[in-house]
This record gives structure tokens, C-alpha cells and sequence, in this order.
């Protein structure tokens, strides 16, 4: 029975398991994530791969996934800063792949930079951390490509992304968390989004001031569909349809788990980019016991 390594996060809410990529084909990994995305093995929203020599992030279905990019900030930086004191040497070697101990210390601010690659998307993300292990804020920053304005779909609106879509449902009530699945397979099927390689979809309303919202995202090559604590590029997604025609560029955007990602919108060094900022949190790091994923 294979072991792996693995770090448990909260962005934001959105339980995210990360491993270290480790040769694994998509196949390998989309069958890992089904495994450890059983709450009896490990449990959580979303796993990603990252090759930390590279940079890079890739996550279990090839989607897009701004919490996950956001949770891999804090993990550079955690890294490069002042890592969580392990309780032994043993445990400190399970994870010095991903996690190893103190290497460079933070800046004097607290302020930690890097950028990294991310499936699905076409172009670096930027990545700002502050604060130190076990709890950070971290930002990225995507430049934006050109992209379909929202369509509107009936009552609701599709906003594509690279490597994700969400459609959009403004709705006064939310449905129940028992009736969430079967409404939003029922929304995929009548607007032609079950082939899609991650699709959300976005119950939204305005609470005040602030608008909240409730995702739902389905991952076609892991067979996942999760209701979610929280969601960046849905927030991303509703900021943009929100932006339409008028003068606002910043949203707090309150999430099911009871925090607000902050979305910014701007013109920079000729591009569109957009930066979603928020808290992050490591929640557990050790060893997996799996079944052989092939």
C-alpha cells in the first residue's frame, strides 16, 4: 500500500489537499483525489499536484482553481519562512518534499512574493502572502485574457474563465443544501455544461452592501461535485458580471464559510488583471496510506 505526503489547507474555507506531483500522469492523479476526497480517508473540496522546483500547480481535473493557487502562496512561504515546528525529526522527514523546515527568513514585513503556473490557466499567477504559519493572507494577481462578456442564459448569466466556467443564478433564497446537487445537475443539463472539465454554478444575492454567494462546482475527470465553502474564481466570476457597464472594480464577496474574498479589478501595464485576496490556513500536513491509485 503506497504512502504520500500531503498538506491540508483552508483557503478561505475551501478544504484543499495538496501533494507533490511526483511523476503522476493526470490519470494517476484524478484517481488519488477521488481516493483521499472520501471523508473517511482524508476528505476535502479539491486536490492539486504542485512540482515546487517548477512552480507549478496542477490540479486533480486540469481545472482552474484560484483558492488552490492561494493555498500554495502560503505554502512557498511557509517554506521560505518560519515553518511549523515539527513535533520530531521523523515527522520533520515525511514531509520535507513539501514542508521542510526554516530556510530564509520573511522580509521585514512580513511579505512574501512568488509566482507560479496554474492548470488551465494561461499565464503566470502572482502571489502575495502575509502573515506567518499557521494562518496567512494571500492575494493572486491573474492578468486577464480576452474574455466573452457574460451571457445571459434565461435567468441566469455564463461567465467563461480559462479552465473553469460558472453560471450564474441570482436568487433571493438559496436552495437547500439538500437540493443543491440535483438543481445544479439539473442547471448543467439544460445549459449544455455537463462536458465541461469543471463547471460551477452560483447561487448569488445582495446582503446589503455585500453580495454573497453559494458555489457548486462539478469536476467531469474526478467525478466530483462539491458544495463549497468558499470560491475564488466563482467570486472572480461574479465580480466580472457585477463590473458590467458601471464604475465599481472592488467586491467583498462573502462566502458560505463565513469569510469574504475581496476581489480587485484593474488595468495594468496594458492588460485587464484581476487580484482575489483572502485568508488561508494550514490544517493538517503528514502521510497518506492509499490503495494503489493505477
Amino acid at each position: 500500500m503506497p504512502h504520500t505526503a500531503f498538506s491540508k489547507w483552508s483557503p478561505g474555507g475551501n478544504t484543499t489537499l495538496l501533494f507533490p506531483a511526483a511523476g503522476l500522469d493526470s490519470a494517476r492523479q484524478a484517481a488519488l483525489a477521488r481516493q483521499v476526497l472520501e471523508p473517511s480517508v482524508l476528505g476535502g473540496e479539491q486536490v492539486g499536484f504542485v512540482d515546487v522546483g517548477n512552480k507549478s500547480l496542477c490540479m486533480a481535473g486540469g481545472e482552474f482553481c484560484v483558492n488552490a493557487a492561494r493555498a500554495v502562496g502560503a505554502l512557498l512561504a511557509c517554506r521560505c519562512g518560519e515553518a511549523v515546528p515539527p513535533p520530531s525529526a521523523a515527522a520533520a522527514n515525511m514531509l520535507a518534499d513539501m514542508l521542510p523546515n526554516a530556510a530564509c527568513a520573511f522580509p521585514a514585513l512580513g511579505e512574501y512574493r512568488d509566482a507560479i503556473r496554474v492548470s488551465g490557466w494561461h499565464s503566470p499567477v502572482r502571489l502575495r502572502a502575509r502573515g506567518n504559519a499557521p494562518h496567512w493572507r494571500v492575494e493572486a494577481e491573474l492578468t486577464l485574457p480576452v474574455l466573452p462578456p457574460p451571457e445571459k442564459r434565461g435567468d441566469a448569466f455564463l461567465v467563461r474563465l480559462p479552465g473553469i466556467c460558472h453560471l450564474l443564478v441570482e436568487e433571493p433564497a438559496f436552495p437547500s443544501p439538500d437540493h443543491c446537487h440535483d438543481q445544479a445537475a439539473a442547471l448543467r443539463a439544460k445549459h449544455g455544461l455537463t462536458g465541461e472539465s469543471a463547471a460551477g454554478v452560483i447561487w448569488w444575492r445582495h446582503n446589503g452592501e455585500q453580495p454573497e454567494m453559494l458555489p457548486l462546482v462539478h469536476v467531469r475527470d474526478t467525478d466530483s461535485a462539491f458544495l463549497e465553502n468558499a470560491c475564488g474564481s466563482g467570486a472572480l466570476a461574479l465580480a466580472l458580471h457585477l463590473a458590467r457597464g458601471g464604475t465599481r472594480r472592488d467586491f467583498s464577496i462573502r462566502q458560505p464559510g463565513g469569510t469574504s474574498l475581496d476581489v480587485r479589478l484593474s488595468f495594468r501595464d496594458g492588460a485587464d488583471t484581476a487580484a482575489v485576496d483572502g485568508p488561508v490556513s494550514l490544517v493538517a500536513k503528514g502521510h497518506v496510506w492509499l490503495d494503489d491509485p493505477a
